[in-house]
């Protein structure tokens, strides 16, 4: 466990360096007030001048406030950047987390490890990698000028605080259990939130604002107890602490007296002892905090340590010396492609088909046939089992930079992808068109506008291009949305552009301009396209039908009528079929 601190403090090390220093500095100004102390009472009890040793005690009390200021401060400086960096870390790893990982774990309580982890792990770096070892030489330094001035006291001082703090050790790894359980518990309720709100319209028109609420109060419940279970150990610590500190000052107080009284100790001297005693009760009870902080940093470090455990993608940049396309090979070629969701569950067998360059080919079939399991392939969000996908005759391997890496940018940077559900993010119509080609000229975002058909849209909005569309894109109709998306796609011109229903929330009126649109955009790119409008179908140069994971067929869209009674059964067609015009 410190261990992984340690690992965690790299690049701060200097300034929790300093850090310690300072705040020894301060506790060893402190550690010299009683002396300072001794020295004034002595002289006022013998009626010597004490102007001196009253400045002394002055300065050093001023010294002590302005050195441990500024340790404070470098420390939560410390603090606050350890935080930042984490935090940036952790975001950095989670968008290229593997998407098979996101399958598996709940997008909230990854985003609590990333907020609420983190703060702790903030604390405990500060408690432990500091103030714990300032605190534990400001303990044994107390306790040698203690021992110093009066061996006695000492050892009744040390036996005391000793079998307090085997007492506290204890309970601290009951702490350390609860924390883990509170935390775990948050990370639920961020889950249950973050799935709430994020299907509130759906919520509210089923009417199920109550069972919602109850599934959150559960959970929150569950943090409650959790919580409360932590809160009662620590009550418990840290009352210990102040009882075993102001228990030792009554003894010291007691014994020493009598001790005076005998002409053994000086009243000097039991002034220093009672100062140092009380100088132990703020560094023992810091040093009792932060054990128990040691003991919630390990629930915290698990679960930040269980993200950066998931695989994530290559974080390099596309090369920009990626090979070319090869000469007259087709746009998409997938060959003898074989996948599943899980080990012995395949979802695509043996799937094989072509997409020509500057075609436009329709994938249909029905629900569970894998269309949309072949598009996350083809994006590369999952790894096949087996087979080829090639994107201009090159394969993944084929567009690798120096040290193999940036291999998946470079091919993704070919590939425009248009979503189902349309997915439109929080701020303006512009930054949402130019999310894929933030550098693109003006002249460039307008032609995409023109290729989706959305001139309209931003004529009506009142800001043009620079309206904000709400979250989700809520200020959008359906339609906007799937404009939107598609004028997205296109702008950064790729070579591919994957199309999944693209007509599933237009109108006729939208769906007749969107199949004038394909014909424009098959000029600029090749188009594999999820349907199930006929509207579409019947637009694309080849249809490929799927079933069960498999190429059953592929073929003109009159070819499979005639040929295929699954394609007619699909398109709701009857057995008989005229024949297609022929030409002339």
């Amino acid at each position: 466990m410190f261990r992984r601190l340690w690992e965690m403090t790299e690049g701060h090390r200097k300034a929790l360096g300093g850090a310690l220093l300072l705040t020894l500095a301060a506790a060893g100004l402190g550690i010299a007030q009683p002396l300072a102390a001794q020295a004034l009472v002595d002289a006022l009890t013998a009626g010597q001048p004490a102007r001196s040793s009253a400045a002394v005690l002055v300065t050093l009390l001023l010294a002590q406030a302005a050195v441990g200021g500024s340790a404070y401060y470098l420390l939560e400086r410390t603090g606050e950047r350890f935080t930042r960096r984490l935090r940036t870390g952790l975001f950095a790893h989670l968008l290229r987390i593997e998407i098979p990982v996101f399958d598996r774990m709940r997008v909230g309580d990854l985003l609590s490890r990333a907020s609420t982890d983190v703060l702790v792990l903030q604390e405990a770096m500060t408690q432990v990698c500091v103030q714990l070892a300032a605190n534990l030489i400001v303990v044994a330094a107390v306790a040698t000028a203690l021992f110093l001035t009066d061996p006695l006291l000492m050892g009744l001082v040390t036996g005391m605080l000793l079998a307090d703090a085997l007492l506290v050790a204890r309970i601290s790894v009951r702490v350390g259990h609860a924390s883990t359980r509170f935390q775990a518990a948050v990370g639920r309720i961020a889950a249950e939130a973050e799935r709430v709100l994020g299907s509130l319209r759906t919520v509210r028109a089923y009417r199920a604002e109550e069972r919602e609420l109850r599934a959150l109060a559960d959970a929150a419940d569950e943090a409650y107890a959790a919580g409360l279970h932590r809160v009662r150990l620590t009550a418990a610590v840290n009352p210990l602490a102040e009882v075993a500190v102001r228990s030792a000052f009554l003894l010291v107080l007691l014994v020493g007296t009598v001790r005076v009284s005998q002409g053994n100790l000086s009243p000097g001297a039991l002034v220093a002892v009672l100062l140092y005693v009380s100088q132990l009760a703020f560094p023992l009870g810091q040093a009792i905090e932060s054990i128990a902080a040691v003991y919630k940093l390990k629930g915290a470090a698990d679960r930040v340590q269980e993200v950066y455990a998931c695989p994530a993608e290559d974080a390099a940049p596309a090369a920009p010396d990626v090979p070319a396309a090869v000469s007259g090979a087709p746009a998409l070629e997938i060959r003898d492609l074989a996948f599943g969701y899980s080990a012995h569950t395949p979802v695509l067998h043996n799937l094989t088909l072509t997409v020509p360059r500057h075609a436009l080919v329709a994938l249909v079939g029905r629900s569970g046939s894998g269309k949309s399991t072949a598009f996350a392939l083809v994006n590369r969000f999952y790894q096949p089992w087996s087979g080829s996908i090639r994107i201009d005759g090159r394969e993944l391997a084929d567009l690798a930079g120096p040290q193999g890496r940036g291999a998946l940018p470079a091919w993704r940077s070919r590939i425009g992808w248009v979503e189902q559900d349309c997915p439109v993010l929080h701020g303006t119509l512009r930054e949402n068109l130019l999310y894929g080609a933030p550098d693109a000229p003006e002249a460039e975002l307008w032609r995409a506008v023109d290729l989706a058909g959305l001139q309209g849209t931003v004529d009506r909005l009142p800001d043009g291009l620079d309206t904000e569309v709400g979250e989700r894109g809520s200020r959008l109709s359906g339609g906007e949305r799937q404009r939107v998306a598609i004028a997205r796609a296109v702008l950064p011109r790729p070579r591919l552009l994957l199309m999944d229903e693209p007509t599933a929330h237009l109108d006729p009126a939208s769906e007749s301009a969107l199949t004038t649109s394909l014909g424009r955009l098959r000029r600029e790119c090749a188009l594999l396209v999820i349907a199930h409008r006929m509207s579409t179908v019947q637009a694309a140069d080849s249809v490929v039908l799927l079933d069960g994971g498999r190429t059953l067929a592929s073929g003109t869209y009159h070819e499979l009528l005639q040929s295929r009674p699954e394609f007619r059964r699909l398109v709701g067609r009857s057995a008989s079929v005229p024949e297609p015009p022929g030409p002339g």
